[in-house]
């Protein structure tokens, strides 16, 4: 399995992160299958890609009662998904989210994705985020990405070489 890990990841990287993500071509839809401690940085995470998108990210917030919101951004739509509070995997399809993978030029983000990983889809891109313990205070985090799908792991590594030209 591809893997990569980024060590000292603050707010200001994680946006540019995305950034690079949003603005890197991808010709299939993408599924960000994301995890980590509560408070890590999941739903930062999707707001900083609703944001890169042309979102007002202040709108996203935690689906942790509605499970899934959607937004409709000028050349994506984002799906956000919050898999902690869904109780099996009927109430997991009964959410639409086979639709969600599929859709052209959608973007879906699962936080808790851990909790029903054999429902992921097998071309979903693993994002683990951990707060270091050895920095709280400046909220650093690591962050491992992975992926199986040769064709989006291809496409992260151009997002990881598009990051650190920019750096």
């Amino acid at each position: 399995m591809n893997l990569v890990t980024l060590d000292q990841v603050d707010l200001k990287t994680l946006a540019r992160l995305a950034d690079a993500f949003v603005r890197e071509p991808i010709a299939f839809p993408v599924c960000f299958a994301v995890t980590g401690t509560l408070g890590a940085g999941k739903t930062r995470w999707t707001q900083e890609l609703a944001r890169a998108m042309g979102l007002n990210s202040s709108e996203v917030t935690s689906p942790t009662f509605t499970l899934l919101r959607t937004y409709h951004a000028e050349e994506h739509t984002l799906h956000h998904v919050d898999a902690y509070r869904v109780g099996d995997e009927d109430e997991w399809w009964e959410l639409g989210l086979e639709e969600c993978y599929q859709e052209p030029g959608a973007w879906t983000v699962v936080e808790w994705a851990d909790r029903f990983a054999d429902a992921m889809p097998p071309e979903a891109v693993w994002m683990q985020i951990e707060i270091l313990a050895d920095s709280p205070d400046a909220g650093t985090r690591e962050i491992q990405l992975h992926c199986a799908d040769p064709e989006r792991w291809q496409w992260v590594q151009h997002v990881l070489k598009r990051l650190q030209a920019a750096s």
